[in-house]
């Protein structure tokens, strides 16, 4: 199971973590894992590309062997906001079809 907890401060969201494998299938045929890697490995990239936050404000930590993906933000604007949004809007859309693989949880920093 993949359990994603997004961070926010009041209405502003300011970081996720990702940690596990949703064992959906077999190590590079596993299309819910694919997804969810997709979708974070963008907003890490988009944070620093498109939002223009100086990498000395971001703060991220990928491990693929036990499945561990972080990012938090020291500065946000309103991209990073567009961001981590979309970024939620894709696994709330992945948790439509795929419910028993992923988690989804907020929690007040």
């Amino acid at each position: 199971m993949i359990t994603i907890t997004i961070y926010r401060t009041k209405d502003i969201i300011n970081g996720f973590i990702v940690e596990g494998h949703s064992g959906f299938a077999e190590e590079g045929s596993d299309i819910v894992c694919a997804s969810v890697s997709i979708l974070s490995y963008t907003a890490i990239n988009s944070i620093n590309l498109v939002a223009g936050v100086d990498p000395e404000f971001i703060i991220y930590d990928v491990d693929e062997n036990i499945g561990l993906m972080s990012l938090r933000t020291l500065v946000n604007n309103d991209k990073t906001d567009v961001i981590y949004r979309n970024f939620m809007v894709g696994i709330e859309l992945l948790l439509e079809d795929y419910s028993d693989y992923i988690t989804l949880k907020f929690e007040e920093v």
